[in-house]
């Protein structure tokens, strides 16, 4: 209760105007695991997490719920071309305190070095990922997904405890 999955899906319903009955899990692995058995029909999932069964073709992708098409799935919709202004992606943040990198422990230029690698870079591109270099965008997104969640939950009257 409560996981970007589940509001997600509780935006979808509301944006969408249909009716889907919520399943809560303890675990990622759980519900791809009752999708893939056929117990259930439809499941809003991290890429990262479903990316493997798509690529093995035991899972088929209807949609992305980010705002643009993923490099990962190119030929996969968004949601939004069915459902004008749904979105809905994670994000992770690296946060220290204000006083690294300011003549302390310097972590946030090494945390950019790590960012910076081929290798890292890639794997993120491929997920469709997208690098926020500066801390102020990332407390404007941060503030921007407070106030649209606020929205889900308080349109659906949700109970999250």
């Amino acid at each position: 209760m409560g996981t970007l999955y589940h509001l997600a899906g509780e935006m979808f319903i509301s944006m969408a105007g249909i009716d889907m009955q919520h399943v809560p899990f303890r675990g990622g692995s759980e519900p791809l695991t009752e999708v893939l058995s056929g117990r259930m029909e439809l499941l809003i999932d991290a890429l990262t997490n479903s990316y493997p069964q798509i690529q093995a073709g035991k899972f088929r992708p209807l949609a992305v719920s980010s705002s643009a098409r993923s490099s990962a799935l190119p030929n996969v919709p968004t949601v939004a071309d069915s459902v004008p202004g749904y979105e809905a992606s994670s994000f992770l943040g690296l946060a220290v305190p204000r006083e690294c990198g300011r003549g302390g422990r310097a972590s946030e230029p090494r945390s950019a070095r790590v960012l910076a690698l081929p290798d890292i870079g890639q794997r993120f591109a491929e997920w469709g990922a997208r690098q926020r270099e500066q801390p102020e965008d990332m407390r404007r997104h941060v503030a921007a997904e407070i106030g649209k969640w606020k929205k889900v939950v308080e349109a659906r009257k949700l109970e999250l405890q």
